[in-house]
C-alpha cells in the first residue's frame, strides 16, 4: 500500500509505546563528550616492562624487597616533543621486570611499545634514536666513522658505547694501570726478599761450598746449585700464587659475602659500583706475563748470591772450620 505521513497523535503513540533505552554513559562535566570507564577487570593498559630497581630494594639482610608486582598499574609521565613542551600522563601496567646486573641501567629503563610511546611524545612515527647492535669482532670504530661520513654532524649524532662511557673507562684504565703498577711493587718486593734469603743461605753454606770445591766442583756447577734453586723458587711461589689467584677469582663472590657479614655493611654498594656480583675476566695473556715476570725476578735475584758462591775459595772457606 502506498506510504502515507504519520499524524502527530500516532506519532506520539508510537514513541509512547516504545520509549528509547536510558543512556548510562557518564557525561563529562566540563563538556559534552562521554567519560569512557577503564574495567580493571577486563581490560588492561599498556604494558611496561620496569628495570628491576626501580621496583625492589634490598634490606640489610641481602634478600630483594618488591614494591610492586606484574600486574599493579603505574603512571608514566613524558614531555611531548615540539615547541611546546607538555605534560603526557599514561597507565600502564607492568607485565615483567628487567634486570641486566647493572644498577644504572636496572634503575632508568623503562620498556614501553614504540607505537605507544611514540604517540606520548606526539612524534608519529618518527624515532628519536636509533641503536645497532654489532657481529662479535667487528670494529665499532670503523663502523661508527663510516656512518658519519654518510649522515650529516649537525643532524644527526654517531657515538659508539666506548664514547659514552668514555669517562668511566678512563677512570677504570687509570684504576688498572695503578694496580699493574703496585703489582710490580709487590714482586719487586719479594725479590729484595728473596735476595736476602739467599745472601743469608750462601754465608751459612760457607763450609759446605768450601768443601764441594776442594772436592773438584766447578764454580759453573755451583752457581747452577743456586740458580736452579732459585728457579725452583721462583716455579714453585708463581705456582702456588696462580693457583691461590684463581680460586679467590673464581669465589670472589662468596668471599664478598663473608666480608660482608663479617663487617656488617655492603663492600661494593651497587648504588655506587653499578653491579649487584663483582664481574670477573681471566685474561690469558696477563697471567702469563705475571707468572713468567715472577719467575724471573726469583731467578735474577739469586744470580747475585749465585756468583758470590761461585766465587768463593776452598782455602777462605775453610780457613775458620
Amino acid at each position: 500500500p502506498p506510504l502515507r505521513p504519520h499524524a502527530p497523535d500516532e506519532q506520539q503513540a508510537s514513541s509512547d509505546a516504545n520509549p528509547p533505552a536510558a543512556d548510562h554513559t557518564p557525561q563529562d562535566p566540563f563538556g559534552s563528550q562521554p567519560v569512557v570507564e577503564f574495567d580493571a577487570a577486563k581490560e588492561q593498559h599498556p604494558g611496561v616492562v620496569l628495570g628491576i630497581a626501580m621496583a625492589s630494594y634490598r634490606d640489610h639482610q641481602g634478600s630483594d624487597r618488591f614494591l610492586l608486582l606484574p600486574g599493579s598499574d603505574v603512571n608514566i609521565t613524558v614531555p611531548t616533543a615540539g615547541a611546546q613542551i607538555k605534560r603526557q600522563d599514561w597507565q600502564f601496567t607492568i607485565v615483567d621486570f628487567y634486570e641486566s646486573k647493572m644498577s644504572e641501567y636496572d634503575s632508568t629503563f623503562v620498556f614501553v611499545p614504540i607505537k605507544v610511546l611514540q604517540s606520548m611524545r606526539g612524534i608519529g612515527t618518527n624515532v628519536t634514536s636509533i641503536e645497532i647492535k654489532l657481529k662479535p669482532g667487528v670494529d665499532d670504530e670503523m663502523v661508527r666513522d663510516l656512518l658519519r661520513s654518510k649522515f650529516p654532524a649537525e643532524l644527526y649524532g654517531i657515538y659508539t658505547w666506548r664514547d659514552k662511557q668514555g669517562a668511566l673507562l678512563a677512570a677504570v684504565q687509570m684504576e688498572r694501570a695503578v694496580l699493574n703498577i703496585l703489582l710490580c711493587l709487590i714482586i719487586a718486593v719479594a725479590g729484595f726478599g728473596i735476595l736476602a734469603i739467599f745472601f743469608m743461605i750462601v754465608v751459612e753454606k760457607t763450609r759446605d761450598v768450601g768443601i764441594l770445591k776442594s772436592l773438584g766442583a766447578s764454580s759453573r756447577g755451583i752457581m747452577g746449585i743456586f740458580l736452579g734453586y732459585g728457579l725452583s723458587l721462583g716455579i714453585v711461589g708463581a705456582g702456588v700464587g696462580l693457583t691461590a689467584g684463581l680460586l679467590f677469582v673464581h669465589y670472589i663472590n662468596q668471599v664478598r659475602d663473608a666480608l660482608e657479614w663479617v663487617i656488617g655493611k655492603p663492600v661494593f654498594d651497587p648504588a655506587i659500583y653499578y653491579f649487584y656480583e663483582i664481574p670477573t675476566i681471566i685474561d690469558l695473556f696477563t697471567i702469563a706475563w705475571i707468572v713468567m715476570g715472577a719467575v724471573l725476578i726469583a731467578v735474577l735475584a739469586s744470580v747475585w748470591p749465585a756468583l758470590r758462591a761461585a766465587r768463593l775459595h776452598p782455602v777462605e772457606a775453610l780457613r775458620y772450620e
